[in-house]
């Protein structure tokens, strides 16, 4: 089979865990070439870009693909500013090269462009400078973009694509700089479609789970439990979701947060606390943090919800949600919508009345309630949405991209 057919159809077997190596730390990581970072004589070399230190789903999706790359036989570094990110990179044994953040920084709108572009200048010699070796080059979301094409370098170059791209900000960085890569690589066609409008050859990539994991238990003790994993963030609508429990008919229904946050959203989180301590919701809501054992947590409840006020890209939590039999209720656009299918029920974004009257359906219907917890499972072996079908998709897609430099 062709390198390009592979990157279409191939499905994943297994990949192993990588075994843990030390991270370089110090200056001598700035300009670490591929000959000391272990490479044998022939392997593949991939140069991943990182745009931000903090860690999220897209961040824990690159990872994984870098981890399975190396255990595949790829030499593997990435460009990582420090944070939460480096850790995760540190503790999968991946080289870590450091590189300024590319996130917007705080301040009026006008003056953190300008500070933002200087810092994708820098980190565009930081591009050029590592992928000397590197057969293709890997960025991880669009912020990422304008360093790569500062960086000016003739090697392949991929986009993971793990959002939909629907902000005027985010569409002038698309037209400006969409074209300095070869192929973008979407977790759902939501994602893929703003691309191919910018005529940008993409191919559609869903993110997985681990798979086959243990089901959660069909009876559950205790009152209702309403769960939402997600980082607390606006756009992720806890805020709706802390409203429409307000407005279930039952009181007995305890809803449970879980994640973590970013500086930037302090207020946020205190708008949530104060909207948890008013009288028709004090005592059941629990804010829980980061919780290592999602899956394990989510397993206690009785209805999962991804209440995303923008499109998800490719929803890893009700992924995970499907993969374990609990019921979900999700904002009816992006990639959420092209995956729940019959293991729970879509609502439009920003409406707690419909949010409200779907958890209540999930909790007052008991054959509705255990007809979605059924066909969770199904829906994740029956569309492959596994990561190791996800890893070897898209080193495929990679593989194709690297034959170029050879």
């Amino acid at each position: 089979m062709s390198p390009a057919s592979t990157c279409r159809r191939a499905y994943g077997s297994a990949v192993a865990p990588p075994k843990l190596t030390p991270s370089r730390t110090g200056s001598d990581r700035e300009n670490v070439p591929f000959r000391r970072n272990g490479r044998r004589d022939g392997a593949r070399r991939l140069l991943a870009v990182s745009h931000t230190g903090l860690a999220s789903g897209a961040e824990m999706v690159l990872v994984r693909v870098l981890a399975a790359a190396r255990e595949e036989g790829w030499s593997v570094m990435c460009l990582c500013p420090p944070g939460a990110m480096a850790e995760r990179l540190a503790a999968a044994g991946i080289t870590r090269l450091p590189v300024p953040e590319m996130k917007l920084p705080a301040g009026l709108r006008a003056v953190a462009a300008v500070r933002l572009m200087l810092r994708s200048l820098r980190a565009g010699r930081r591009i050029r400078r590592a992928s000397a070796e590197a057969d293709v080059v890997l960025v991880n979301g669009i912020l990422a973009l304008p360093a790569l094409a500062f960086a000016r370098i003739a090697k392949p170059k991929a986009w993971l694509v793990h959002d939909v791209i629907h902000r005027p900000s985010w569409l002038v960085l698309l037209w400006i700089f969409g074209r300095s890569v070869d192929r973008a690589i979407a977790v759902s066609e939501s994602a893929a479609r703003p691309i191919r409008n910018a005529r940008i050859d993409a191919t559609v990539v869903r993110n997985g789970v681990e798979w086959p994991v243990e089901p959660a238990p069909f009876e559950k003790d205790g009152p209702p439990i309403v769960g939402c994993a997600a980082v607390l963030t606006s756009w992720k609508g806890q805020d709706v979701l802390l409203e429409a429990v307000a407005r279930l008919p039952r009181t007995d229904v305890v809803l449970e947060l879980v994640g973590g946050s970013f500086p930037k959203d302090g207020a946020y989180i205190e708008q949530l606390r104060e909207r948890a301590e008013r009288p028709d919701l004090a005592g059941r809501v629990r804010f829980l943090g980061h919780v290592p054992d999602v899956l394990s947590r989510a397993r206690t409840w009785t209805v999962g919800v991804s209440a995303s006020v923008d499109p998800e890209a490719g929803p890893l939590a009700l992924l995970e949600y499907l993969s374990i039999g609990l019921p979900a209720v999700a904002t009816a656009h992006g990639g959420s919508a092209e995956v729940l299918d019959d293991a729970g029920l879509l609502v439009p974004p920003r409406d707690p009345d419909a949010l409200a009257a779907a958890i209540g359906r999930l909790l007052d219907e008991d054959e509705l309630w255990r007809r979605c917890a059924v066909s969770g499972p199904k829906v994740i072996e029956r569309s492959n949405l596994t990561v190791e079908s996800s890893n070897r998709r898209t080193i495929a897609c990679l593989a194709e991209l690297a034959a170029r430099s050879r």
